[in-house]
């Protein structure tokens, strides 16, 4: 007798073991094994082998809890159970592979039956709570009764559905119900002699009905789709399917050969199984197995793999029902269930409990609640008439989206606020006004960022903070309207604020010292911005873990989807360029000088001109875009082309199309670009270098320290950019603004406008030129075609003589109508100045570019014409005496049509006959062996390269020797953008 129980133990322990393989081996995504199989049929088996396991495991539990009625305890021991194992085992996942950590994860180890985490766990879970009535309908019901209503029932669940049953939803896991009541069915119903044969060999003919059908079936579809009639929407695995009746007939035969096993389990071996379904099931498993590499072979890694997690199912579950079910509120709960047999009666119980606590703590709750629509209010502000764009072709109504994607991103959100009133609570110790303030804040914010979106294409940056001391400049931007509006607002909220301090006073539960360590938490928390840009940190995977995941790329696109708070936090601590991978440090930068000072000594044999006996005047026209080049524009025959005299500068001067790292914006990027030969595109995410970059270093080298003297002129506010203080890093001896010690001369407004005109500009560069004999270096900046573009010429002969695709407004033509007239006046001037400089007896080259495009067509159609909208007017003119004086009159065309900012100093050096240093030798190099760099205008990371024609050009078709060239290139930049500055400290480099 004790021989017969060893042996039946044995015989338990190796089925036990056996069914934790066979479960856990699917923990690997086989379809891929499966697929490189010889034999066809072998790629269906993976599903074969799935499917198989979601029957027969409700079969076999079914079998064992058959014996007498359960209490609903055993469902919450399933749960806990289930709810432990997920939370471990995510934790030991997103240890491991902590770039995974995603707040829906979170979600789903949490609530694995809402998340469907596991179809099966929910099938054994729905299963337990209905036995009890399963147990008595199949005690009312006779053995004939029983089989049939079970036969009918499974063969219209393979009726009704065609075998399409998908099973990714724990909504299916009702449909498992049924495997389980046809296991409490078998295991009270003896089956011997012909009728066990007829079955088993029932199993065995389905096998290879399922085998052979489901391969054959699948040839037909492919023969169907390759014929071109379509493969339809059959499912050609409908025999490989949980309803299909041949499946369950070799699932059944595989339940009656090992019967007698199965009946000598106990509920609490069964038990055992929940931690090992959660682990087969989870969504991270396949990832989390295929983590470890032990050895070079991928077999031998994932036997080792499986032999392990067989280990530490086997622990993991005797730790939990050593200890699980002992813990007092687990305990207490268990007890509840076992004493209470009615379903309706703790539903209401729990419900009692639920409301409880709904009550104590409504105060903390509905403030939660508010603060998560002020989010999601905040990122509607931020959207495009309730439209996000989600890519850069493609945009989706921003309710759904957001609500259904970007669920985390709002309640991170909805955290910072909370913090925030913390903050304000504990000093105000008022909930109203702590309330109010965040309120204010939250929607302010999300106002203010719209507003500059809409008037430059971006968002608020935190280096932009400073700039409030410019609201003088700032409001007439706003409109008048809009900033009597918010006043208004802000007396009604002060207003609303006092009467329900007095009339519906609120205080929080809570001592001082609670409030004052929740207060000290969010102050930390606000501390966590810091990192979230620092790649493989903590705080950097759960930031992302709740889908904030900046680009960096598209401003516009970045506000939209992380909303206003979270968008300014993430630009805190920009990351700005990665290390080098070939290596930085001072021998690195001592090396590449010594490299290209062959290349400039190669050059300079060639080259005539000293650089600082010119006259170099660096022109960045405001928004100019030769208007004629605007995508589906069209004029009237009787509008005269307002940009005639630059068009002809392609005969006299180097001309050719510039690309722009902006839209609508991005000014002082351009002008970086051009004074240094630095590129935007290099950098890892979206800055502004004059206030994230420059004044990180006390001095910093750009082309005019190449001159004895270097000035700037702009007719406008100094302080925009932070450009005085990064002037005076450039060693710039004069800058010429609005408010400056120097006078701005000849100030000239045309029509309505209140910014000083392009004449105006000219006549101050022109006075800069004639106030020194000798050679200097001059940056120019206009002023005129700034937006806003509200109809301020008077005699306007393009209003209302423009058409086109995207002018499909009134409101976009008449302001593009104002926006040509401008392009006119600064033809115009442009004409006047080159006259004047041609009368002058000394060596001068105007570099004469067009910042950006101006916003007035929408930011979204840059999807449709990336490169068409990011392309300005350049040219490079030298004037007669320079010309005389060893000057070309133009640099080659089709080498020089598309160019960027950063390569006009190698081109002015080129063009002038100018000797150059290693740095701009390097420049050289860069221009012309390289395409041109730009931007990624798909509004993801990393650089753009575009050909001489305009076309992308992928960066894998670069040779060595550029790639090579391109490294050296990046290492620089890094050096005076994230590095030390070592360039700065070798003699010659720069100058």
């Amino acid at each position: 007798m004790n021989k017969n129980k060893k042996t039946l133990k044995v015989v338990q322990i190796v089925c036990l073991l056996a069914a934790t393989l066979f479960m856990l081996i699917q923990m690997y995504s086989l379809k891929g094994i499966a697929a490189r199989a010889h034999y066809s049929f072998v790629r269906f088996m993976p599903n074969m082998l799935h499917n198989a396991t979601i029957m027969i495991v409700p079969m076999v539990f079914g079998a064992v809890y058959s014996k007498k009625k359960q209490s609903v305890s055993e469902s919450f021991k399933y749960w806990l159970m289930a709810i432990v194992t997920l939370i471990v085992y995510y934790i030991l996942f997103f240890i491991k592979v902590p770039g995974r950590f995603n707040m829906w994860r979170v979600f789903g180890m949490l609530f694995p039956i809402i998340t469907s985490t596991s179809v099966l766990f929910a099938g054994l879970f729905f299963s337990m709570l209905v036995q009890p009535r399963l147990y008595d309908l199949q005690h009312k019901l006779t053995e004939k009764q029983n089989l049939l209503v079970l036969s009918i029932l499974t063969l219209l669940g393979f009726a009704l559905s065609a075998g399409n049953l998908t099973f990714q939803y724990s909504l299916y896991g009702l449909y498992l119900i049924l495997f389980f009541a046809w296991g409490m069915f078998l295991a009270n119903v003896e089956i011997k002699g012909k009728v066990l044969v007829l079955a088993l060999l029932s199993g065995l003919v389905s096998f290879f009905v399922v085998v052979i059908g489901v391969s054959g079936f699948d040839a037909v579809y492919w023969s169907q789709i390759i014929s071109g009639n379509g493969g339809g929407d059959w499912n050609r695995e409908f025999l490989n399917n949980p309803s299909s009746p041949f499946m369950f007939l070799l699932v059944v035969a595989a339940f009656l050969l090992f019967k007698k096993v199965i009946m000598t389990f106990s509920e609490k071996q069964m038990r055992y199984f929940i931690p090992v379904i959660m682990l087969m099931d989870a969504p991270i498993s396949n990832r989390f197995m295929n983590a470890f590499r032990f050895t070079g072979s991928s077999m031998i890694n994932k036997l080792i793999m499986i032999v392990l997690m067989v280990i530490i199912a086997i622990i993991w579950d005797q730790l939990l029902e050593r200890y699980l079910f002992k813990l007092k509120p687990c305990a207490k709960v268990i007890d509840y269930l076992n004493h209470e047999s009615s379903l309706a009666k703790i539903c209401e119980k729990g419900w009692q409990i639920f409301t409880r606590f709904i009550i104590r703590n409504r105060v903390n709750l509905l403030t939660w609640a508010w603060f998560y629509i002020l989010s999601f209010g905040s990122f509607l502000i931020e959207s495009d008439n309730l439209r996000i764009q989600i890519s850069t072709a493609a945009t989706i109504n921003a309710i759904v989206y957001l609500l259904g994607t970007k669920f985390f991103a709002i309640i991170l959100t909805t955290i910072f606020l909370d913090a925030l009133f913390s903050i304000f609570y504990f000093i105000t110790t008022r909930y109203w006004t702590s309330n109010m303030l965040v309120s204010l804040i939250a929607i302010g914010w999300a106002i203010a960022n719209k507003i500059k979106l809409l008037l430059r294409g971006e968002p608020i940056y935190p280096t932009e903070i400073s700039e409030i001391v410019n609201w003088k400049t700032l409001l007439p931007m706003v409109g008048k309207k809009l900033v009597i509006v918010i006043l208004i607002a802000i007396v009604i909220v002060i207003a609303l604020d006092v009467f329900l301090e007095l009339k519906f006073t609120i205080k929080k539960h809570g001592s001082w010292k609670k409030r004052g360590i929740w207060a000290l938490i969010s102050l930390l928390l606000f501390m966590t911005p810091l990192r979230f840009n620092h790649d493989g940190g903590v705080i950097y995977h759960i930031n992302r873990g709740f889908d904030n995941r900046q680009k960096f790329r598209n401003p516009e696109r970045d506000i939209q989807v992380n909303g206003p708070v979270l968008n300014f936090l993430n630009y805190i601590d920009l990351q700005i360029m990665d290390q080098p991978a070939t290596g930085y440090s001072a021998s690195t930068i001592k090396q590449l000088n010594d490299k290209y000072s062959k290349v400039a000594n190669r050059i300079n044999k060639n080259r005539k001109n000293d650089l600082q006996k010119q006259t170099i005047v660096f022109n960045l026209s405001e928004s100019f875009v030769d208007p004629n080049t605007f995508p589906t524009i069209k004029f009237e025959r009787s509008a005269p082309n307002p940009v005639k005299f630059i068009e002809s500068m392609k005969s006299r001067s180097s001309y050719g199309t510039m690309l722009s790292a902006g839209y609508g914006g991005g000014t002082a990027n351009m002008e970086w670009e051009t004074l240094t030969g630095l590129n935007m595109g290099l950098f890892k995410s979206t800055l502004t270098p004059y206030v994230q970059v420059v004044p990180n270093y006390d001095f910093y080298p750009t082309i005019g320290m190449n001159f004895d003297y270097k000035s700037a002129v702009h007719p406008f506010i100094g302080t925009y950019y932070s450009r005085r203080e990064d002037y005076r890093r450039f060693k710039f001896d004069k800058f010429v603004y609005a408010g400056s010690k120097y006078k701005i001369i000849d100030q000239k407004k045309l029509g309505k406008s209140g910014y000083n005109s392009d004449f105006t500009t000219y006549a101050n560069g022109l006075h800069q030129i004639n106030s020194r004999k000798g050679g200097q270096f001059i940056n120019l900046i206009s002023i005129q075609n700034h937006m806003p573009y509200n109809n301020w010429y008077p005699h306007n002969e393009y209003m209302g003589k423009i058409s086109g695709d995207l002018f499909n407004t009134p409101a976009v033509r008449e302001q593009m109508a104002t926006y040509v007239k401008g392009t006119q006046y600064t033809d115009k001037a442009v004409k006047q100045f080159i006259g004047q400089i041609d009368k002058i007896k000394k060596p001068i080259t105007l570099v004469f570019y067009g910042d950006h495009y101006p916003s007035i067509i929408s930011q979204s159609y840059t999807a449709k014409y990336p490169v068409q909208m990011h392309s300005t007017r350049y040219f490079i003119y030298s004037n007669k005496y320079a010309r005389e004086h060893g000057a070309k009159t133009r640099l080659p065309r089709k080498a020089n049509n598309f160019v960027s900012s950063s390569d006009f100093i190698a081109m002015m050096l080129e063009q002038t006959d100018s000797k150059v240093t290693p740095y701009q030798a390097l420049l050289t190099e860069v221009h012309k062996k390289l395409p041109a760099i730009t931007i990624n205008f798909d509004g993801d990371k990393g650089y753009e390269l575009i050909g001489r024609k305009g076309q992308v050009i992928d960066p894998k078709y670069l040779t060595k020797k550029q790639q090579e060239l391109l490294s050296d290139y990046e290492t620089i930049q890094y050096d005076m953008t994230a590095g030390k500055a070592y360039g700065l400290g070798i003699k010659g480099f720069y100058k």
